[in-house]
């Protein structure tokens, strides 16, 4: 049982006792299960989305003082962003690990896996830093116009400043998330959206007493706020009541050595997000061989299935942890029905998502634009969110599940199959060969994200199915 602090001060949320191994499931049990996915899963959800409203808030501000300056900061983002979500599957094992350790009831050892995790995440965002700051050279190669390649090379130099920030916030984050506090990110969020807003319109335009620096002013917003929530939320762990029970102040030293395991769990989901993210964005530039009526149906579509796949992320972080605690107990039984219980939840509320844009395709094609070719492509490819967002979102459960119960290359190389094997191949051969056009490459997602469900979910029945062997310390 945990114990609360002499000083009066609150004890961590209370560890569920173990379960007895049984194959059959107690409709209390489902419930239980339902009941913590979705306390996790919303807080969570509400900070993944917020990450992606400070960039279309970003996008709309530049985009109504300067379509140049919008470009410039887009192509920026793209060498930034891929870095920061391979930095995030870098970082994975923090949650992964925490969560085991709250199963174990052993709160020091959860403070070990924040304590030799941070410095991991210094170097990771220095290194992400140098590279991004170099990005220049990436735009010369991709044969980039000669003011895109100045402007856009100005721009990621900016951005790249808040890279360490963005590492340090994850990884206090996935430290909360996996003693299931995801609250005070949630609210963080929240917060830096509301101080966003004001700072980037105040920079871009030049209001309220700021300077005027156009697409520059959004880039050191980003940079800003980066920085605050990563200072606030270490702020908040280093200062929360309960920091003795984890030792939270207890140095950094045998860091490397101490975060081995979660490292190595990292490699793998870094290496998965990684492909997935380079898959896409290979479609993106199938799209643009399309022509601009394409690129522009592509983007708009693509932006529905990016704002939705973060409320399946919350999901499948959420049964990340709650697997992991099961695990972390060594409750097979419990381990697997919190599994399944992740994937089946999450598809289900991605289908109910999906329902809108199949029924009103035209109404959400023209909250985007006026122009009646891209309206007629866009409904074409909406249609097929009922398929895509249930899959999309299920697979992306089910590896998380994957990685709670301690899989870790396994989901990798399925990702690798399904994405970069299958869907890409499949896209290209649709939409060019076939002739389908940008149907064709939705229809490469769908045909990959059925793949990767199917082979993810039989990965998962495999793995709930093994004994758990004894934890070493």
């Amino acid at each position: 049982m945990t114990i609360a602090p002499q000083d009066g001060t609150p004890a961590p949320p209370p560890i569920e006792p173990k379960a007895s191994p049984t194959p059959l499931y107690p409709n209390n049990r489902v419930r239980r299960h339902l009941s913590e996915l979705f306390r996790l899963a919303l807080p969570v959800t509400i900070a993944r989305l917020g990450m992606l409203i400070m960039s279309v808030v970003d996008t709309i501000v530049v985009g109504n003082y300067d379509s140049a300056g919008l470009a410039y900061l887009n192509v920026a983002h793209a060498p930034f962003t891929t870095l920061m979500v391979t930095g995030i599957g870098l970082l994975t094992g923090v949650m992964i690990l925490t969560s085991h350790a709250v199963g174990r009831d052993n709160m020091i050892e959860a403070g070990l896996v924040w304590r030799s995790a941070m410095p991991y995440a210094v170097l990771i965002g220095i290194l992400f830093t140098i590279l991004t700051w170099q990005s220049q050279w990436l735009f010369i190669a991709t044969g980039q116009p000669d003011d895109i390649t100045q402007n856009a090379g100005e721009l990621a130099m900016i951005l790249s400043i808040g890279m360490p920030a963005a590492m340090i916030y994850i990884t206090c984050a996935f430290f909360l998330e996996g003693l299931q506090r995801p609250l005070p990110g949630m609210m963080m969020m929240i917060g830096a959206n509301a101080i966003n807003l004001v700072l980037d319109y105040g920079l871009v335009y030049g209001a309220f007493g700021l300077p005027e620096l156009g697409a520059e002013g959004a880039a050191w917003t980003s940079t800003v706020i980066r920085w605050f929530m990563a200072f606030s939320l270490l702020g908040y762990i280093l200062l929360m009541k309960s920091h003795s029970l984890y030792g939270i102040r207890n140095g950094f030293s045998g860091w490397w050595r101490a975060s081995h395991k979660a490292r190595h769990l990292g490699y793998a989901a870094g290496a998965s997000q990684g492909m997935e993210t380079s898959a896409f964005a290979a479609m993106q530039l199938f799209a643009g061989r399309l022509g601009v009526v394409a690129a522009a149906s592509y983007g708009i579509a693509m932006t529905m299935l990016a704002l939705m796949f973060m409320v399946a992320l919350g999901l499948a972080s959420a049964t990340s942890v709650r697997v992991g605690i099961a695990y972390g107990r060594r409750d097979r039984p419990d381990m697997a029905l919190a599994g399944w219980v992740g994937l089946l939840t999450t598809m289900a509320v991605m289908f109910v998502l999906s329902a809108p844009l199949y029924l009103f395709p035209n109404a959400v094609a023209h909250l985007f634009t006026k122009d009646g070719a891209v309206i007629l492509t866009t409904v074409s490819v909406l249609v097929l969110m009922p398929i895509i967002f249930p899959t999309d979102g299920g697979q992306n459960a089910a590896i998380n599940a994957l990685r709670g119960a301690g899989d870790t290359w396994a989901p990798t190389i399925l990702h690798l199959v399904s994405y970069l094997c299958i869907m890409i191949p499949v896209g290209y051969y649709l939409t060019f060969t076939q002739g389908m056009g940008v149907p064709g490459l939705f229809w490469g997602i769908v045909i990959a994200s059925l793949v990767a469900v199917s082979g993810l979910a039989i990965r998962f029945k495999i793995v709930s199915s093994r004994p758990i062997a004894a934890h070493t310390h």
